[in-house]
Formats: C-alpha cells, structure tokens, sequence
C-alpha cells in the first residue's frame, strides 16, 4: 500500500513470498499516480537495455557450443587465408568458357616452355610439346555444337541493330555495333561448324584422307577423303577456312569494341569526371577486350602464313589473350552473382542480430 505523501511501503503479497532476484523486486515497488508510472517505465526500460547488453556481451565473447567452436576455426584456418583465392578459381572456372581460357592459359604456357625454358630434343621439351598437344585435344569439346548457340546470337545481333537505328539512326553507335555483332556471330558460326567437322574427321565420322587414330591398323594407304571433305578442298582447306572465320570475328569485334570504348570515354567522362570505377570500368573492360583480340589476332595471322612468329613468341601471345579471357569470364560471373559467396558464422550473425536489437532499443 502506498501512503499520501508518496512513500511506498512493501504489501503483504511481498512480505509473505521470498524474492527471486532484482526483477521481482523492481516489479513489486509501485508508485502512485503520473509519477508512478513514468518511474515504472523506465526501470523496465533499463532493465530491457541491461538484458540486451548482456546477450551482445555473452555472443561476443567465445561460444561454448562445439559445433560454433569448429565454424569459427574454419574461418580463421580457411575463410581468412585461403577463401578469396579458392573463391577466385571457383568463379573462373564456374562457365565452360572459364574452363577453356583456363586450359588455353596452360597451353600457352606449354608452348612457351618448350621453347624457352627446355633445350630441344629433352626429356622436358617432349613433356612440355606433349602437354601442349593433349590440351588443344581436350580444348575441342568446349566448341563442340556451339554453331547453334550462334543461330540465336546472330537473330540477337538483329535485334540490337533493330533497336540502335530506332533510338539512334543507321549511323550510330548502338546500330553499327549492332550490324557488327550479327556480322561477328555469322563468323563465329562458321569458324565452329568448320572446327566441328575438323573434328568429325579426326575420329572417323566424316571420310577424310588422313587415316584416324584409332582405325591405323585398318587402313594400308588409298583412303580418300569422302564428299564433304572433297567438296571444301581437303582438310588443310578446311583449317584454313576456320582460320579465316576466326580472323573475321576478330576484325568485325575489334571495330565495335573501339566504338564502345569511345562512348565509354565520353560518358565517364561527363559523370565521373574520368575517374576510374574499379574493375567493372567499361574503359578497363573495353581495353582488355582489344589487347586479347590483338594477341589472337597475331597469332591466327602467323597460321595463315602472312607472318611467322617463333614458338616462343606464339606460347606468350596465347597466354596473354587467355589471362584477358579469364578476366572477362570472371567479370562476367560476378556481375550475374552466380558464383561464389562469403559465409557468416553462428557468432557473426548473433552479432548483427544483437546491434541490431540494440539500435532498435536506442532508438525508442
């Protein structure tokens, strides 16, 4: 009960029961009238503030749950040293065509190390020549039937160019790019049905003279090449018609990726005020695409016998246009966020949870 002056006295109820801890006896104290009841809110109010800080304290600190114990000893063995670099590979290799530049990368290599770094006719040349020729085999199942993935890039590239001559004119950039991307797809298509046939020949789905490797023992000289060997010219007619498709993309590619770049230029330069944007700067980007359309651009210009480069030189040119490969395929998963990610621990979560409950608290 309380008295007029406003002192409290304890009740009865109080008296008779034993009091359990600090919380009981706050809720018991009352206080009469306005007065009374703001005191009472913000003695549960404190009392909420001091329970939340403990939890964030008892969270911060080490857990005692094992299973906590063994995630947190991953991210500081793993997750620390390790994760950005294994994440990296992962978002390279997460596309086949990651997984192409990345076997091109170590063909190269294998190429330049066969000249440079090994005397002729070693044990090491031979392993390294070895190394280069298994790699150029296996890198053929990764163009296997991409011919019909550029049937719908080709119908794209109308679109786009479609889409550039009504906002733009036929003289824009949008709409020239657009004629230059359906013109680099028809090329494409060509360069894969010719390398697709290449193959095709090598293991005996289409007669050529050559005898497959696999069918020696069956063949003592007279094959002939079969009728569509015959018609394209035999088999080195029909590298050199790939070679050619190949060199047509790079041309038609290198133009519209010289016009991008000049828009890039010009809008970063009236938004930024030229600054660089990081890796996904369209200049960067832009760039890169020319320097590795440059590196094939040279090497395919040495197999068409306009040029001759050494064996040295061919393996680094590979290798720089494949390193610009993975980059772009890197770019390109993570601009789509298919690829790696970062895990949180039990602890780190409780964490954000509690600051967030605290902030919460605060600010009411």
């Amino acid at each position: 009960m309380t008295d007029g002056e406003g002192g409290s006295q304890p009740s009865s109820d109080s008296e008779g029961s034993p009091r359990s801890g600090p919380t009981h006896a706050a809720s018991s104290a009352t206080l009469s009238g306005a007065t009374g009841k703001f005191f009472a809110a913000e003695l549960a109010k404190l009392l909420q503030d001091r329970s939340a800080a403990t939890r964030h304290d008892s969270s911060s600190g080490s857990s005692w749950n094992p299973w906590e114990q063994v995630e947190l000893g991953v991210a500081v063995v793993y997750d620390r040293p390790f994760s950005a670099f294994f994440n990296f590979l992962y978002d390279v290799l997460h596309l086949s065509s990651g997984r192409d530049k990345f076997c091109a990368l170590i063909q190269g290599y294998a190429k330049f190390a066969s000249a440079a770094l090994c005397r002729p006719d070693s044990e090491r040349y031979w392993m390294y020549r070895a190394i280069e020729d298994n790699f150029s085999d296996g890198r053929k199942i990764f163009r296997l039937f991409k011919e019909f993935r550029e049937v719908y890039k080709v119908r794209r590239g109308l679109n786009r160019l479609i889409e550039g001559v009504s906002e733009g004119g036929c003289v824009s950039i949008p709409a020239v790019c657009g004629f230059l991307d359906t013109c680099g797809h028809i090329c494409s298509f060509c360069y894969y049905l010719f390398d697709n046939l290449l193959w095709a020949a090598s293991v005996g789905l289409v007669r050529s003279k050559e005898v497959p490797k696999w069918q020696v023992k069956m063949w003592q000289g007279f094959r002939r090449n079969g009728p569509i060997i015959s018609r394209l010219g035999g088999v080195a007619k029909v590298k050199r018609h790939k070679n050619l498709a190949s060199i047509w993309r790079l041309f038609f590619g290198f133009i519209a990726n010289s016009l991008l770049l000049i828009r890039a230029l010009e809008n970063c330069a009236a938004r930024n005020g030229g600054k660089l944007q990081g890796l996904d700067d369209a200049r960067l980007f832009h760039t890169l695409e020319l320097i590795g359309m440059a590196a094939n651009f040279r090497i395919l210009w040495s197999k068409l016998g306009y040029t001759r480069l050494s064996h040295e030189k061919l393996g680094l040119l590979a290798m720089l246009a494949a390193a610009e490969g993975i980059w772009i395929n890197w770019r390109k998963v993570t601009r789509k966020k298919c690829g790696s990610k970062d895990f949180a621990t039990d602890v780190e979560r409780r964490k954000l949870l509690s600051s967030g409950h605290l902030r919460r608290l605060k600010s009411e």
